[in-house]
This record gives structure tokens, C-alpha cells and sequence, in this order.
């Protein structure tokens, strides 16, 4: 039987120079912070500067050592009234996309709940094609969720 080889230290680092190489017509990325965990995991975060609009995100990455994906996620921060009230809408949208939604636990202030659109891709097909179309799925989720929420 053939088992596949585990990715280790130096696929991870691979994989972290690609996503520096890659650059697009709309958008740069800037590594912003990165750290290799003494279990091996990597986590990372990128600037994502869009050329065509002031607007700016922050992508996380995170290579479980030994696993074989790499987690991509963005950012959303919502209004705990809103949350209450469209949080299933939220949902609905993300599972169009087929993107979780990692969500904070509910602050005692109420102000903010904290969410994490994320998606994998697995490392041994990763490819520019295979980053450009889990970001952009990303950012299409984002898009409508935010738009959804304009709506209410």
C-alpha cells in the first residue's frame, strides 16, 4: 500500500513563499506576522491591499504540522443585535459558498460578535489556481454577507 507522505516543515514553508509570489491584477499581499509554533503548526496573517478600492483585509493561514490542508480565513465583525437577528441569514449565505463560520463567544458588553470565514485547501493540489479561487470564494462570501447585511 502507497501512504502519502505527511507534509512537514519545508512544505509548509513552500507553501508560505507562494502565497508571497502570488500577486493578481486586483490585489497585493504583504505578509503581515507569522509564526512557527514548536509543534510545527504555521500560522500567518496577510494584508490584502486591493488596487481598485481603499479597502484592506487581513487573511489568516494556518498549516496544522503534519496535516494535509492549509486554512485560509477573513474576518467579519457584526452587531450583537444584528447577530441575534440574522445570524441563521448569515448562515445560510456562508453555506452557499461552502465556507464555515468560526463565532465568538458572546462578549458581556454586547457590542461586537466575532466571526471567522474560513475555508481549507489541501496542501499536496495547492496551486496559485487553487489559492485564487479559495480567496476569491472568500471574498465573495464576505461580499454577500455584508451586503445582505446593508439590506436590514
Amino acid at each position: 500500500m502507497n501512504k502519502k507522505r505527511k507534509p512537514d516543515k519545508e512544505d509548509v514553508v513552500a507553501i508560505r513563499n507562494q502565497l508571497l509570489d502570488f500577486a493578481c491584477t486586483k490585489h497585493d499581499f504583504k505578509l503581515e506576522k507569522e509564526e512557527y509554533h514548536q509543534e510545527g503548526d504555521w500560522n500567518g496573517v496577510f494584508i490584502v491591499k486591493f488596487r481598485d478600492d481603499p479597502q484592506e483585509d487581513r487573511l489568516h493561514c494556518h498549516t496544522p504540522f503534519g496535516e494535509q490542508f492549509i486554512t485560509f480565513g477573513l474576518d467579519l465583525d457584526v452587531d450583537e443585535e444584528v447577530w441575534k437577528s440574522e445570524s441563521e441569514n448569515i448562515f445560510r449565505v456562508a453555506s452557499r459558498y461552502d465556507i464555515a463560520i468560526y463565532v465568538s463567544p458572546r462578549k458581556e458588553n454586547g457590542e461586537r460578535r466575532h466571526c471567522r470565514l474560513s475555508s481549507r485547501a489541501w496542501i499536496p493540489n495547492f496551486s496559485q489556481r487553487i489559492f485564487g479561487l479559495t480567496f476569491s470564494n472568500l471574498m465573495d462570501c464576505k461580499g454577500s454577507i455584508l451586503l445582505m447585511l446593508a439590506d436590514t
